[in-house]
């Protein structure tokens, strides 16, 4: 619970920031932000099994794209 208020709020300031200023380049000047930013992001989405949601989707996908090349060689 606390990773994920934690995280909404640092989200909050971030896009704040470049909406309540209108300056889409609002961070340019310190790039750490953007990238800590980056990382939280990704660190969130590996973290809750986001990706998973998908991996059925994908394999189905990779075995339909097996079957239709073995059946035209």
């Amino acid at each position: 619970r606390w990773v994920h208020l934690i995280f909404g709020f640092c989200f909050s300031i971030y896009f704040g920031a470049i909406t309540f200023n209108n300056d889409i380049d609002f961070w340019d000047d310190q790039p750490w932000v953007t990238m800590t930013m980056g990382t939280v992001i990704l660190g969130i989405v590996f973290w809750t099994g986001i990706i998973k949601w998908q991996l059925p989707r994908i394999k189905k996908w990779n075995r339909k794209r097996k079957k239709k090349a073995a059946s035209i060689e």
